[in-house]
Order: structure tokens, then sequence, then C-alpha cells
């Protein structure tokens, strides 16, 4: 794993209880993935994903929650 740069974010989900942090982390081996990776994490789950990776799940939950929303009739 590399080094942590910074936590970007805490998310908490009531209804699970849980808290994930997110953290962006400096590439462990950058011969092999130049790239910065994420981590989703609690104290029982751990998710990493490159930051391409991150950035596209990303996008993708941001317009699922929009047409959500334009399905229901909001914003």
């Amino acid at each position: 794993m590399g080094d942590v740069i910074k936590v970007l974010d805490r998310i908490k989900f009531s209804r699970m209880g849980g808290v994930f942090e997110v953290e962006l982390n400096r590439p462990s081996n950058s011969q092999v993935c130049p790239q910065r990776a994420i981590h989703i994490q609690s104290p029982s789950f751990r998710l990493e994903l490159r930051e391409d990776e991150f950035l596209q799940l990303a996008s993708c939950v941001l317009l699922a929650k929009k047409q959500l929303e334009l399905l229901k009739g909001g914003k």
C-alpha cells in the first residue's frame, strides 16, 4: 500500500451505522502503476481504486442520483 496523501472525506451511512473513510494515496509501486489510488475503507471493509477508476465510479453515482431525482419529479 502507498502512503496516505490526504483523507478526502468520511461518509456516514445512518441505516448501516458505518463510517467509511475516503483516502487519496501515493502509488505503492510507481513502476507498475504510476497512478494515485483511492481507498474507501472502514474497520471491516476496504476498496482500492486507481484514481481514474474512482472518477468514473463517482461520475456514475452522481449521474444516477440526478436521473433518480428527475424520475421522482424533483430538482
